[in-house]
């Protein structure tokens, strides 16, 4: 009979050993122990969802990655990626969602495909997800507490080097709002921020993204079939506010259906778009101590003429962070900070190891938007975090509880003593030792040394004796 191959384990999925699984047990429950004396309540939920619960809002870099099938119920269903989510429909479903602040932890396995010329190799395509979701609460206090719970959690396991680097989406948002833009060209510069902050050469590829899309269209944009040509058109003006030229100021017939025709296939002005696109550039670039980066901010949007109030929302977040107990030299902030996922909605933020690094541990946000895009009846503020836990053990300084003495060995002498051996193990554990029963009762059998602390004979009688280790 010919050999069949061996099953092996998928690529980027690993297996975990008891002592790894101890540990991450351990550093699991210090966390878990730490949010439930701020409230958080532990919910566990499946790890298969219907995928449209992370399509509505998850943006397309995280929807590209999930693992999506047909289960044989007829649910489109995938692996979760992410427990935000499925922790909102959960509080939907319950009416978690309808009234006061409630507040959830989890933990548990999340799944991203990922090929291996993926930015992270592909490693990610399982791994543990550990963290928080407050909804109900406005900005900026409770965004203060997970900031200052997500660092809290950390510290319990030992993970000193942990800080936070703070963004808002809102005040992005707020800035462009200044420029007579429309929602889709907004939605397209908030979508390039991440871009934007790899340089140049990627500021070039967004640009051309825009000219695609229309944003840039020149001067000699081609006439739509169904616009009125220049003809038409200076009739029309003829009848309506005398010949050409005399009320039309310097623009020619030709001029004015390209403008005509801009106003009917786009809604921007492609100058307004590149100031907004200008001033984005700059200000995704400003990053360092908080109170600093937002001072330079300012400066940028004044010189920009545009409102500065706006960046009081960063002040208010990291000073509630503070309050929470949060030095100050433990948060930055970076005006360009973003993530792939859509619906943050204010703040949000990395754990990072140390202020240059890019090195994250997890991160989290404001999504007010997100219950009602997943069906809540009404809008309510929601936010919260997570951490990348497998990154988070690499880092953490907690060891499993030691067992307070080796296991024992108990054997039987003999086939009729089985029975009397079997007793004497259970009563030991009963006081609390480990007692391994020696199902294959054979005298040659080794183990180790230091596997246990001794070996006990039992016999039909119950009568026992103690070999010591070697």
């Amino acid at each position: 009979m010919p050999s069949l191959r061996p099953v092996r384990r998928l690529p980027n999925m690993n297996d975990r050993l008891a002592a790894d699984i101890d540990r991450a047990n351990t550093a699991a429950r210090v966390c878990k122990d730490a949010f439930a004396r701020r409230g958080y309540e532990l919910v566990d939920t499946p790890v298969l969802e219907e995928s449209d619960l992370f399509l509505r809002k998850s943006g397309g870099e995280l929807s590209s990655r999930l693992y999506e099938f047909n289960e044989p119920g007829g649910f489109r269903t995938s692996l979760r990626p992410e427990l935000t989510s499925p922790v909102i429909r959960h509080a939907i479903e319950t009416g978690a969602t309808e009234s006061g602040v409630r507040r959830f932890q989890y933990f548990g396995p999340v799944f991203r495909y990922a090929p291996p010329e993926h930015a992270d190799g592909g490693k990610t395509r399982q791994f543990s997800q550990l963290g928080a979701e407050m909804i109900g609460a406005p900005s900026p206090r409770s965004d203060g507490e997970v900031i200052a719970m997500a660092l809290e959690g950390l510290r319990a396991i030992g993970v000193k080097r942990g800080k936070i680097v703070l963004g808002h989406v809102g005040l992005l948002w707020r800035l462009l709002e200044r420029f007579p833009l429309s929602e889709r060209a907004r939605l397209f510069l908030v979508s390039s921020v991440g871009s934007l902050r790899k340089g140049d050469e990627a500021a070039v590829d967004v640009l051309a993204a825009a000219a695609n899309l229309g944003f840039l269209a020149d001067t000699e944009m081609p006439v739509p079939e169904n616009l009125l040509g220049a003809a038409e058109v200076e009739a029309v003006l003829a009848r309506s506010i005398g010949p050409l030229g005399a009320n039309a100021g310097s623009r020619t017939a030709s001029e004015i259906v390209r403008r005509l025709a801009r106003k009917q296939t786009f809604s921007d002005d492609p100058a307004i778009f590149n100031r907004a696109f200008g001033m984005l550039s700059d200000l995704v670039t400003i990053s360092g101590p908080a109170q600093s980066a937002i001072d330079d901010g300012r400066e940028l949007a004044a010189n920009n003429g545009l409102d500065t109030e706006c960046f009081s929302l960063l002040e208010e977040v990291a000073g509630a962070a503070i309050e929470e107990g949060v030095r100050a030299d433990d948060i930055s902030v970076r005006l360009g900070l973003a993530r792939g996922i859509a619906y943050y909605t204010g703040m949000l933020f990395d754990i990072v190891l140390g202020e240059d690094s890019d090195d994250t541990l997890g991160g989290g946000g404001r999504y007010d938007g997100l219950i009602r895009a997943l069906g809540g009846s009404i809008d309510r503020p929601a936010l919260g975090f997570a951490y990348n836990f497998d990154a988070v053990l690499a880092e953490a300084d907690i060891e499993p509880p030691s067992v307070s003495a080796a296991p024992v060995l108990v054997r039987a002498d003999s086939d009729d003593a089985w029975a009397a051996a079997a007793k004497h193990a259970a009563g030991l554990r009963e006081q609390g030792r480990a007692a391994v029963l020696d199902v294959a009762a054979e005298d040659s059998l080794t183990f180790d040394a230091g596997t246990f602390a001794e070996i006990i004979i039992v016999s039909s009688d119950g009568s026992t004796r103690t070999e010591e280790q070697q």
